[in-house]
């Protein structure tokens, strides 16, 4: 057992190691941030092992510029990760990764047609894909947006592949296609774009909002995170008006959209107060995940819940707006 723990924590410290030499190579080759290499990979280890923070969390709340008593005001991977785990267990997080449990789970309010490649045969697949013409594809072993991809029922090649996946034991979630309402199809057209409600729900029974943000699809792919390549801009949460520039995964901030144009800054959210009341019966219908970030899309046909993420990314949390929020969670968690 002794033998096991230890092995484990050499596996972890040698994945810290290899991950802040890694990145530290390409910020400074790259130029995004103005420190010779070994220096900031020196610092970004030290921060790791300080604030719990890893590379990306290094380089998107700019902490090459900040001091140490500064970086642990903020939300990082591992303080995300160990708040979650606290305050929703194994049980509920489990039911989170699980695409196809989580729908099943919050039914009332996930209203597309879907289905889950594990309990279903080739020939229901098949139809379930012919009866909707298209549907989105979502590997159920991978997460933040990786692997996920639009199948129309005439490519075959694509439909082979598919196939061939499931038949390896890659299964997947295959969903009905929505489209946003005008007023966010608008923002980029290609992608589903989706509100991140960010909800604390402590002890008391008592729900706060840590924060509201619009994620936003910024080439012709129909996903809209930033691994993708999109874009998020904060939502103010009393108004469901834009009310920061929209940022991506490289710290690049866009006063317009950088697909279409569009003005950000003030840009109205339809219908808030009914995405702020959804969110608010999600949260309540498991009231043991204490800590998610729900993603909600404006449809023509009415709310619909795309997921809930456990624990919601540190970085959409932040990034925008570029304030702390490690205090402000511990608060509404109490």
């Amino acid at each position: 057992m002794i033998g096991k723990k230890l092995l484990k924590k050499i596996k972890v410290a040698h994945a810290i190691w290899r991950d802040n030499w890694q990145y530290s190579g390409s910020y400074t080759r790259e130029g995004a941030i103005k420190k010779a290499r070994i220096p900031l990979f020196f610092d970004m280890l030290y921060s790791e092992l300080t604030t719990g923070s890893d590379p990306h969390n290094y380089y998107m709340f700019y902490f090459e510029n900040l001091s140490q008593q500064e970086r642990r005001k903020w939300i990082t991977n591992h303080v995300n990760a160990h708040t979650a785990a606290r305050h929703s267990g194994k049980e509920i997080w489990n039911l989170f990764e699980d695409k196809a449990k989580f729908n099943a789970r919050f039914k009332d309010y996930v209203k597309r047609r879907w289905l889950d490649t594990r309990t279903s045969s080739s020939e229901q697949i098949t139809e379930f894909i012919k009866s909707l013409g298209r549907v989105i594809v979502k590997p159920l072993n991978m997460s933040a947006g990786e692997g996920i991809f639009l199948l129309h029922a005439d490519d075959i090649d694509k439909t082979k592949q598919l196939f061939s996946n499931i038949r390896e034991g890659h299964h997947c979630l295959l969903e009905e296609v929505k489209e946003n309402v005008a007023e966010l199809k608008a923002l980029n057209p290609t992608s589903l774009n989706t509100i991140r409600v960010v909800t604390c729900l402590n002890s008391k029974g008592e729900l706060h909002f840590l924060c509201t943000v619009l994620r936003m699809g910024s080439t012709d792919s129909c996903i809209d995170n930033s691994i993708g390549g999109g874009v998020t801009s904060y939502i103010d949460t009393k108004t469901g008006r834009l009310c920061t520039p929209a940022i991506d995964r490289k710290r690049q901030s866009f006063k317009l959209h950088p697909h279409t144009g569009i003005e950000l800054i003030g840009y109205q959210i339809p219908h808030w107060e009914d995405v702020l009341e959804f969110a608010r019966k999600a949260a309540f219908v498991e009231p043991r995940a204490h800590y998610v970030g729900w993603d909600i899309a404006l449809c023509p046909d009415g709310l619909e819940l795309i997921e809930g993420n456990i624990p919601p990314g540190e970085g959409i949390i932040q990034a925008c707006d570029r304030i702390p929020k490690r205090e402000l969670l511990v608060e509404y968690l109490k």
